[in-house]
């Protein structure tokens, strides 16, 4: 249903919802395996290699024509120990602040372009070893709504175009001052292509 993660084509996380099925449908989580990205991490540093990963509650299956609307958003990036090391060098320490991610769809119609504001909770990372920057679906987001189109399976991801922006603000450790910075995240074009792990689908009915 809905928040797939980064590729306009289908080379990686898209997920798939089955677009029939009975009408009374259970509630599951769908996952989507890790995906590479390329992520303006500071002000002034080399993109660094994230693995970004995302979820969503939503029906097991859902109906030609019926509109969904997905809850429990979230996922993280994952940052190993080099890019940590980069960022302890510069003095900072943790993140908090919001993420927008333009979504794209096929076999069924958005609502909207973009998930937008989902919640970076305040997190401060211990030094040493890989870390996650996590997101949310909190209060003031805003998640699209998703029409079934015809029977078969539809795939919603986020667009290369339009990437996932992390609004953030950047903790300084020795002061403890918050400073603003937005980071961008990309698809690397090297990911592999689409298999089961990444594009999970739900047998029509």
């Amino acid at each position: 249903m809905i928040l797939r993660v980064l590729t306009t084509v289908s080379c990686a996380a898209a997920m798939a919802v089955s677009m029939a099925g009975p009408a009374s449908a259970a509630t599951v989580t769908y996952q989507t395996g890790p995906v590479i990205n390329a992520c303006d991490l500071l002000p002034g540093v080399t993109p660094q290699p994230g693995t970004m990963t995302t979820r969503f509650d939503a029906p097991d299956s859902v109906a030609s024509g019926t509109t969904v609307t997905p809850s429990g958003v979230g996922g993280g990036v994952r940052f190993e120990a080099g890019p940590h090391a980069i960022l302890t060098a510069y003095g900072y320490d943790g993140f908090r602040g919001h993420v927008d991610l333009g979504l794209a769809a096929t076999g069924a119609t958005l609502s909207g372009p973009s998930a937008t504001g989902l919640t970076v909770p305040e997190q401060i990372f211990p030094p040493g070893g890989a870390f996650e920057v996590r997101f949310e679906q909190g209060p003031g987001a805003v998640v699209p709504s998703l029409t079934a189109g015809t029977p078969g399976t539809a795939t919603v991801r986020v667009t290369t175009t339009a990437t996932a922006t992390f609004t953030f603000e950047v903790h300084r450790k020795v002061d403890g001052v918050w400073n603003p910075w937005t980071m961008t995240c990309n698809i690397w074009v090297k990911n592999p292509p689409p298999n089961p792990a990444f594009s999970p689908s739900i047998p029509v009915t």
